[in-house]
């Protein structure tokens, strides 16, 4: 008795892996430029990076404060 894959010719299985994978790579690719652009849209219509920094500038801050609470043996 065969097993499901000895039914299929080897090469043939190779040629469908290529193209699955070049299919997938061209996916992926198309995908990640249109979610990048998408993300410098977003900033761009927010006010550009300037904005965001200040935001992550004050996440850290509040980080630092609050482990400076947790723990007061820190040097600052």
């Amino acid at each position: 008795m065969k097993s499901s894959i000895e039914k299929y010719d080897k090469k043939e299985m190779f040629k469908r892996g290529i193209v699955a994978g070049i299919g997938w790579a061209v996916g992926v690719t198309i995908g990640f430029a249109l979610v990048s652009a998408l993300l410098i849209l977003i900033t761009r219509a927010l006010g550009g990076l300037p904005s965001l920094g200040d935001f992550f500038a004050s996440v850290v801050e509040s980080t630092q404060e609050s482990l400076l609470k947790r723990n007061p043996l820190i040097p600052q």
